[in-house]
This record gives C-alpha cells, sequence and structure tokens, in this order.
C-alpha cells in the first residue's frame, strides 16, 4: 500500500512532463480507486436479511445498495449509511458492516460506480460524491427522521463523507443557526439534517498524502494533483458532530492526519467533536481490533449526537 502512495508521486511529475493532462487524471483516478484491485480479497455474501437494489441516476447509471435493517429495533434504530474505501467493494467490507450491525445499526451502502455490480466505469472524486448524493437521498427516504441519520467513511469514504457533510448546506438559515447556537437545547434541523458523521483511517488530502512519501520533494507536486480530496479544507465547513477514529499501527495513511482533521474541525454543532486512537491497529482492522474501546465510542458518540437534534414542533407525535 505504502508503494502505490510512492508510485503516485512518481508519476504525478513523469506524466506532467510527458504532457498530457487527460493521461494525468486518468491515471490518477486509477491509481487512487484501484477498481478491480484486491476485490476478491476478504470476500463475502451479503449478511442474512439484506436487501439487494440498484440507485438509478438521471442518465441511467446504477448505484448497487445493500440495506442491512437492525435485528433488534429496525423501526427505532439509527440508520448509517455506509462508504467503503478504494480497491474493495461491498463485498470486501462485510466484516465491518457487520461490527456496525451488531451494535444495533440500520446500516446502508453503496458502491461507488465503478464497483461490484454498480455501472463499470472508471471512478473520479466527482462521480463518487454523486453516487454519495444518491446514498443520502436513499438515507433519507429509509430514516425520516434526521437526529437518526449518520454517515459512516472508511479512508477515501471518509473524505466523502466529510465532502457531504461540508456541502450538505446549513441545516438551518444561518440567522437560525445562530440563534439556536446560542440557546441551551438541542438545534431543530431541516428536511436534510444529518445527525453525525464517523471518518475512520482517512487522510488530510491526497496531495498532503503524496508529499508524505520519499518523493515529497519534487516541486510543484500538489499542483499536479487532479483529484484533490481535500478534507482538510472541507472539515472546516462542517456542522456536523464528527467522531474521528484511526489506528495508530495505519502504514496507508498517517493517523496524525486525524489528528489534524480532528483540531481543524472547530464549527461542529454542540461543539461535539471526538477522536479515538485505537493503539497498534492498521489502516483495515480498527472497527475489528477496536474492542470495547470502539464501541463505546461509536455509541456514546451517536447518543450524544441525536441529542443535539430534535424534530420540528410540527413533526412530533
Amino acid at each position: 500500500m505504502i508503494r502505490r502512495w510512492r508510485s503516485l508521486a512518481v508519476a504525478l511529475a513523469l506524466l506532467a512532463a510527458a504532457g498530457g493532462c487527460a493521461t494525468l487524471d486518468n491515471w490518477q483516478r486509477q491509481a487512487i480507486f484501484q477498481v478491480g484491485h484486491a476485490q476478491t480479497r476478504w470476500y463475502s455474501e451479503p449478511p442474512p436479511g439484506t436487501e439487494r437494489f440498484d440507485l438509478l441516476l438521471e442518465n441511467g447509471h446504477r448505484v448497487h445498495a445493500w440495506y442491512l435493517p437492525s435485528a433488534s429495533d429496525p423501526d427505532g434504530a439509527p440508520t448509517v449509511l455506509y462508504l467503503h474505501g478504494s480497491r474493495w467493494n461491498l463485498h470486501n467490507s462485510v466484516f465491518r458492516l457487520r461490527r456496525w450491525h451488531e451494535l444495533g445499526f440500520n446500516m446502508l451502502a453503496i458502491d461507488y460506480r465503478g464497483f461490484g455490480d454498480s455501472t463499470p466505469l472508471l471512478p473520479s472524486e466527482d462521480s463518487a460524491f454523486e453516487d454519495v448524493l444518491a446514498g443520502f437521498d436513499e438515507l433519507q427516504r429509509r430514516q425520516p427522521d434526521p437526529s437518526k441519520r449518520f454517515v459512516y467513511g472508511h479512508s477515501l469514504g471518509g473524505a466523502l463523507a466529510i465532502r457531504l457533510a461540508a456541502e450538505n448546506g446549513r441545516l438551518l438559515s444561518r440567522d437560525a443557526y445562530e440563534a439556536d447556537r446560542e440557546s441551551p437545547g438541542p438545534v431543530s434541523p431541516g428536511p436534510g439534517a444529518l445527525a453525525g458523521v464517523v471518518v475512520e483511517s482517512s487522510f488530510t488530502s491526497i496531495a498532503e498524502l503524496a508529499k508524505g512519501t520519499k518523493w515529497g520533494w519534487l516541486p510543484g507536486l500538489g499542483w499536479l494533483v487532479t483529484q484533490r480530496f481535500d478534507s482538510l479544507d472541507r472539515v472546516a465547513k462542517v456542522d456536523e458532530p464528527l467522531l474521528f477514529i484511526h489506528g495508530t499501527g495505519d502504514r496507508v495513511v498517517p493517523h496524525e492526519m486525524s489528528d489534524r482533521l480532528h483540531a481543524t474541525a472547530n464549527g461542529v454543532r454542540g461543539g461535539l467533536k471526538q477522536l479515538l486512537k485505537v493503539e497498534g491497529a492498521s489502516h483495515s482492522g480498527v472497527s475489528r481490533s477496536g474492542g470495547e474501546a470502539y464501541e463505546r465510542a461509536v455509541r456514546e458518540f451517536v447518543e450524544a449526537a441525536s441529542g443535539l437534534l430534535r424534530r420540528p414542533p410540527a413533526a412530533r407525535g
């Protein structure tokens, strides 16, 4: 995995020197998303009870999705939109979905186009984000209560989750938002609100990942990145509560990047931002090796974030 980022840094310089912005962009998309690579590793069928279906985009493309309802309380449980990282599709992420399902959540998950059973294409940051928006629409349809809507992104999916939160707009008008911030009670969510976002093993930006390799000295490296995934810039615009999780044994994304994301997220609702470091955990192994600390952090965050939202009076039963 480390070689991938080193290769990215070198190829950025070489391809730029060779000319051809389209070639550079295509190479970056291939290197970042790694579609088709290792998609048989840890392959599993969907857990029993999973509903499999397609979300149709306006251009006729398909975003394949899974929905796994809570075994204990599907009507009352929070619903989580899961966004996977690069290389692996949903079949390779079953262990992570199971982990959260065991915590009692309804799980909605999507494969970006280019992955799994979604429409084949070479993904880009923008195409993947369009797919995330389709998933978010489905999340709103499945879970009408904003206080029970969460997004959980791993690695590249964490960057997409941050972009969703940053671009989802203010949950209220600016004046109403400021007024609610001054009040002691929870805020009143708009119809498209999110209760909170969980970002696991993610990064500040692709440019900084490339600069962190031994090839980071190459002049103008950051300017050559076309797929920026600039989470550090976007996280400052996020209103939703945030939980960052990272393993200190991550050899793909330095765990210090989650420290920086956490430190920069200063506009979140209720000041609710948390950071969990799992000692020795790998890039993909945090959810499995985090044990009780992981479970407790997720449960407590979801409970606290849910409590910061309330339904508008007209919507109460």
